[in-house]
């Protein structure tokens, strides 16, 4: 006989819940026989027979279930099985907890079944050994939980939710005790990476969660049928570390494409295997190959991993079918964190199959096959505190000739061709910086200057004595000499043998083989008084005064000393006026407030004459910019001359308001320089200098400089740069910059346009376009030109790069590759390649 009731109200039920059985049966017992025949016809069949005809009074609970429930109570004592129906709330020992419309308790074995849209979910918990287990939630269609061993059995439509991982399937078994899940035939997901296999398990190792796949595959592509997969025999995957592959294939759509027998994949992108396919004129086929691993720390004995591990090493292997093969290692020490050009230990060695492969007019015949590099960018942290920090640095650059970086590291080369070597130890504070370094001259095939050593201490402009005034300074003690490069010495040593006794050209070129170096004490300081009458006048005066001493001269002249006066003031006003009804949403403007600043600024120095015969180091190298009148930051130290200038100008400024703040809608510095002693070339007046940045809409720029003559005795030449930026619509993408210098004294004229484009034709294509235009010489100098294709997933191209080398240099060629996962960015799989 089943007993049932009904139950309205939510009550708790345990081992009470014995007291109100033994009333609810001895009711029914006291019915009529025919009351109690209609209570037998009750069917439980579907109940899988676990509730039995026969009983005498409902089981007790067990201690590790507690059932919250409103509905009806069936229950059978010689089964000991309790069902529950309605709305049910079951609760395990360890904080897990079970929602469902059905539930049936089997009191002797600790286990209760639960179906319809159960929903399981478990705390964050922290074991007493300090260990936690994340929280979970879980939905099926059925659940079995069995409270003496811990487990949860989930079928049918299951779904379980973990921090940002998801897993989907038909069946999973769970351990709240432990937080290890096992499932079988789960599709899962974690951080945009989707994961299936025939049997997954999420295990935690030392306090972090692993899952574990076998026969499983993962893809970022979130669809129905992804159009990539990565499978393996078995797939490890450790969130936010790497994910471990053994006897992988990569699938495009069912194709498969690519087999590995093994891959340890790091979600660091600096890590793991990493390549780039493509064709260059000058390397011809090329395949550079990268390998990232950790090293340092100790080895794990169940995972392998190394943990602790501090040390990033990258190995290289690049093939290049008109260069040869090429081999590296790079070794970064990872405790410095990202410190911008610290890059390490890097190594580098090609047997060059022909180094005659030239792409400027520069001779190569002698050059040696044998090419290598040797960088170390490196500090090492003394001390640290939170005012004081003292270091020793390492910035050096072995090669094995001139042409290596213009040959191999084309981008270095653009931005550093010949770069510097030095080491030293330098200590920084809020008020001053300081340092001990040496410049070496490893490669004397550049032209380069070197100090052995250089001792300086620069002091931060700050206040004196708690007064108005203020002060900075610097000094400096310091070995310098220079030297041509070796192959322009052995040119103009030829040259001069070629020339008879008393040609003037033998004088020129004596001047240029002597030796330059002499050892030099210098030191400047400064004090200026900021004053700010009215707070809308601001007139600063300074005053300076330094000392410079050369001695042990190369050429084996007199020592001399140098006294350099300085004086200058710098004042301003400035006035504003707002325009509240100036708004357009057209041009991004919400109001306007116009800051109009005039200044006018005066610097003179004074100081001793050089010898003409006195070749400084430390000099001036064109440029097209007006130099810094500050004493203190003229770094052309051997170049300073007597100077008295004043520059005139204004400043306009249009600010609006922009999501809650303000936003610097236009700005124009227009100025030039009224010289009384000119120290360059003798000129009256400078340009007219125009600065102008214009940023009115997030999809539109424009940024200007401009200078131009304005009287016959100023530069003379003029010079116009200018970019713009403009997006029509979402689809495209216009860049237009375009530069002329004219009239240059010591540069070459220039007259350059370049022009960029993007198009999204579709949501899946786009086209991307570049070119670079020398107008003087009617030449296109660049040309790139790029076939974008999204697969969804990820981003397929191919760009044609064309450069015209003016006739020098056979014209280039190269071919890019592109093959990037648009949510998988720092896996770097096997096809992700850089566009280089």
């Amino acid at each position: 006989m089943v007993v049932s009731t009904s139950i309205h109200s939510m009550r708790y039920f345990g081992n009470s819940i014995l007291s109100l059985s033994c009333l609810v049966v001895s009711a029914i017992l006291a019915l009529p026989a025919s009351a109690q025949d209609n209570s037998d016809k009750v069917n439980l069949a579907s109940e899988d027979d676990l509730l039995g005809a026969n009983f005498a009074e409902m089981p007790p609970m067990p201690k590790s279930l507690r059932i919250v429930h409103d509905g009806s109570i069936q229950y059978d004592a010689g089964k000991q099985t309790v069902l529950y129906q309605g709305k049910v709330v079951v609760t395990g020992d360890n904080g897990i907890t079970l929602k469902a419309e059905h539930a049936l308790i089997n009191t002797q074995s600790e286990t209760a079944t639960l179906k319809g849209q159960v929903v399981v979910r478990q705390k964050p918990t922290t074991l007493k050994g300090g260990k936690i287990i994340p929280g979970i939630q879980l939905f099926a269609d059925k659940v079995l939980i069995n409270a003496a061993t811990k487990t949860i059995v989930l079928s049918d439509n299951v779904t379980i939710y973990q921090e940002s991982s998801i897993h989907r399937g038909d069946h999973a078994t769970y351990n709240y005790a432990t937080g290890q899940l096992n499932a079988e035939g789960l599709a899962s997901g974690h951080d945009f990476i989707l994961m299936e296999s025939n049997r997954f398990q999420m295990v935690n190792h030392k306090g972090k969660k692993v899952f574990i796949g076998d026969n499983a595959g993962i893809t970022t592509h979130d669809a129905a049928e992804p159009n990539y997969w990565i499978r393996s025999d078995r797939t490890s995957i450790y969130p936010g570390d790497r994910v471990i592959f053994k006897n992988m294939r990569f699938y495009a759509g069912d194709v498969p494409i690519l087999w590995l027998p093994y891959l340890s994949q790091p979600l660091d992108s600096d890590l793991g295997y990493y390549f780039i396919p493509g064709v260059r004129s000058n390397w011809g086929f090329y395949l550079l190959n990268r390998y990232g691993v950790m090293l340092g720390g100790k080895t794990d004995e169940l995972t392998g991993e190394r943990e602790g591990a501090w040390l990033l090493s990258q190995w290289h292997a690049d093939l290049m079918t008109k260069r040869g093969v090429g081999v590296g290692l790079d070794l970064i020490d990872t405790r410095l964190g990202k410190r911008g050009t610290l890059s390490g230990l890097k190594l580098y060695y090609l047997e060059d199959l022909d180094p005659t492969i030239r792409r400027t007019s520069e001779n190569r015949d002698s050059l040696d096959p044998s090419r290598w590099k040797l960088e170390l960018k490196h500090r090492i942290d003394l001390f640290s505190n939170d005012q004081d920090k003292t270091y020793f640095n390492f910035d050096i650059t072995a090669l094995s000739d001139q042409f290596f970086l213009e040959d191999f590291e084309q981008e270095t080369f653009q931005i550093n061709p010949d770069p510097n070597n030095t080491m030293g130890i330098f200590h920084r504070n809020p008020k001053f910086h300081a340092g001990l370094y040496t410049r070496m001259r490893l490669n004397d095939f550049y032209e380069q200057d070197t100090r052995l050593p250089d001792l300086f201490f620069d002091q931060i402009k700050k206040t004196i004595f708690g007064s108005p005034i203020l002060h900075e300074g610097t000094t400096s003690f310091g070995i310098y000499d220079e030297r041509l490069a070796n192959y322009q010495t052995s040119s103009l040593q030829s040259e001069a043998d070629s020339l008879l006794p008393g040609n003037p050209r033998l004088t020129e070129i004596n001047e240029l083989l002597a030796d330059r170096g002499y050892t030099r004490f210098h030191t400047w300081h400064e004090f200026s008084l900021p004053i700010n009458p009215g707070r809308k006048i601001a007139i600063t005066p300074r005053a300076g005064a330094g000392y410079t001493r050369y001695s042990a001269l190369d050429d084996g002249t007199q020592s001399f000393d140098r006294t350099h006066l300085s004086a200058g003031v710098d004042t301003s006003v400035k006035f504003s006026k707002l325009y509240p009804n100036a708004v357009n949403k057209t041009w991004g403007l919400d109001s306007i407030l116009h800051v109009l600043q005039p200044y006018a600024n005066f610097s003179q120095l004074s100081t001793n004459s050089l010898d003409s015969s006195f070749r400084g180091i430390e000099v001036l190298t064109p440029s097209t910019r007006p130099r810094t009148r500050e004493v203190g930051r003229f770094s052309a130290t051997d170049s300073l001359m007597d100077w008295s200038i004043i520059r005139l100008g204004t400043r306009n400024r249009l600010l609006t308001k922009r999501d809650g703040n303000t936003h610097e809608w236009l700005a124009m510095d227009t100025y030039m320089d009224i010289f009384m002693n000119d120290p360059e070339f003798d000129r009256d007046l400078s340009n007219l200098y125009n600065d102008i940045i214009w940023q009115p809409l997030p999809w539109m720029s424009l940024n200007v400089e401009t200078q131009f003559p304005i009287a016959a005795s100023g530069s003379e030449f003029r010079e116009w740069a200018s970019y713009v930026r403009f997006m029509p619509n979402d689809a495209l993408e216009l860049g237009l910059g375009y530069r002329q210098l004219d009239g240059h004294p010591i540069l070459n004229d220039s007259n350059r346009i370049d022009f960029r484009a993007y198009l999204r034709v579709s949501d899946s294509w786009g086209l991307g376009f570049y070119q670079n235009w020398e107008l003087d010489y009617s030449t296109l100098v660049v040309q790139q030109y790029n076939l974008y294709r999204d697969f969804d997933s990820w981003i397929a191209s191919v760009g044609l790069h064309i450069r015209d080398n003016y006739g020098y240099a056979p014209k280039e060629y190269g071919i890019m590759l592109n093959f990037t996962l648009k949510e998988f960015p720092s896996v770097r799989l096997p096809l992700s390649v850089d566009n280089e």
